[in-house]
């Protein structure tokens, strides 16, 4: 992914997730359903770089 792609989905989900937390007129489903996106999303990016730096490391040796 492009740098700059990657910072504008961390920004929509992190600043989303707070955001959308102190919204009182959104129902409780919709939130939970947005906030389970954010952490899949964030969490598979996670253990893409993640496998990217072991594969990465492992190259180099």
């Amino acid at each position: 992914m492009k740098p700059r792609l990657e910072l504008s989905i961390i920004y929509f989900f992190v600043l989303g997730s707070g955001a959308i937390s102190t919204m009182d007129f959104i129902s409780q489903p919709a939130k939970s359903v947005f906030l389970g996106t954010a952490m899949a999303v964030l969490i598979s990016m996670g253990i893409m770089y993640i496998y990217k730096y072991f594969q990465k490391a492992s190259e180099s040796k």
